[in-house]
């Protein structure tokens, strides 16, 4: 199985990257550990994203430029993530051009998904790979891994499936608690209680206030929801989070200080049917913190396994520790790169 970053020291074809912020910075950041830094000869954005500006000392161009001035032997390293229709669209125009990839860069964590790291965690890989359901799981895993380590998009394409598809999975009874961890703006809750109207209780946690603010806003129409503005973790109390740019609140061993809580504190004992875990990385954290209420009442839980390297056998074996009895299921939705990744726990 080729590794994209040993192919790129490998080369001599120029690179342009395809996006800019805190994926550019990433990519580029391995590239220059990796001594192939001096191949990024371009940078392109998206129509209505290039303007005059320059990132990283390089001029941002259209896609159109960039390849009339590299040519088509170019390699387009995709910087960002995305579900948009119409990005999904225009990345297969870029692709059916020239050598497209998305390489997978932890959105938390320092740990990239190379060939070193896959030998490392190969045998957990292996032990989660035979523990799920059903074949679309099994597909999911192995895609989404050989999409780490190749960034070939062809894989995720080749094992998504539909909103629909995956909501099937999540079936609830009737008086259902839904914890919502990430609650973001609302929008979960929103689904959630629309896919399941059995729903009659819910709690919503969101750390980042000026979300925190739209969630309440967005779903004040809804009765017995109780909102909670702090960040889920494995233990009660303060923790530190990190101030810098990036994708939303969360944990870090220096930074800003937050109230943590754990969802075991937040139900008190009482019954749980389903929790969403999508906390920017925390979701090992969370599940120890939600331990004694998933081994008390095994909710059907709905998991995000995308931000870390490790998240793709770390957290199914986690819970598995807890209740051995569960069904595992991995998803993945239209998205490039593999973002929308899921477990579901039933």
């Amino acid at each position: 199985m080729e590794d994209l970053w040993k192919y790129l020291k490998e080369t001599d074809k120029p690179v342009a990257l395809y996006g800019t912020g805190d994926g550019a910075d990433k990519i580029m950041a391995k590239m220059e550990k990796d001594g192939t830094l001096d191949k990024i000869q371009g940078i392109f954005a998206s129509s209505g994203f290039v303007r005059d500006r320059y990132f990283k000392g390089f001029k941002v161009e259209s896609f159109e430029d960039c390849l009339e001035r590299l040519g088509n032997d170019m390699i387009v390293l995709m910087c960002f993530g995305s579900s948009r229709p119409e990005v999904l669209e225009n990345v297969d125009r870029i692709a059916s051009q020239c050598e497209f990839y998305a390489p997978d860069v932890p959105v938390y964590g320092k740990n990239i998904f190379d060939k070193a790291f896959y030998a490392e965690h190969k045998s957990e890989i292996t032990r989660v790979t035979a523990l799920l359901e059903d074949d679309l799981s099994v597909r999911t895993m192995v895609n989404t891994v050989t999409n780490k380590l190749t960034g070939s998009i062809e894989p995720l394409k080749a094992c998504q499936t539909s909103p629909e598809e995956e909501n099937s999975l999540i079936v609830l009874p009737e008086g259902a608690t839904f914890v919502d961890l990430g609650a973001y703006n609302g929008d979960t809750v929103l689904k959630y209680t629309s896919l399941c109207p059995t729903i009659n209780k819910i709690y919503a946690v969101e750390p980042d206030k000026r979300n925190f603010r739209k969630l309440k806003e967005n779903t004040s129409h809804i009765e017995s929801i109780s909102y909670i503005n702090a960040l889920i973790s494995d233990k009660s109390g303060m923790s530190h989070i990190d101030l810098s740019k990036g994708r939303g609140v969360h944990e870090a061993k220096d930074g800003g200080d937050i109230e943590s809580v754990t969802v075991d504190d937040i139900l008190k004992g009482d019954k749980v049917d389903f929790i969403k875990f999508d906390v920017e990385g925390n979701e090992h954290k969370a599940i120890e913190g939600a331990g004694e209420s998933i081994k008390k009442y095994r909710p059907v839980m709905h998991m995000a396994c995308y931000h870390r390297s490790e998240d793709i056998f770390d957290l199914p074996l986690e819970v598995l520790k807890i209740r051995s009895d569960y069904k595992v299921y991995m998803r993945h939705l239209p998205h490039v790169p593999g973002w929308d990744t899921a477990f579901i726990f039933v």
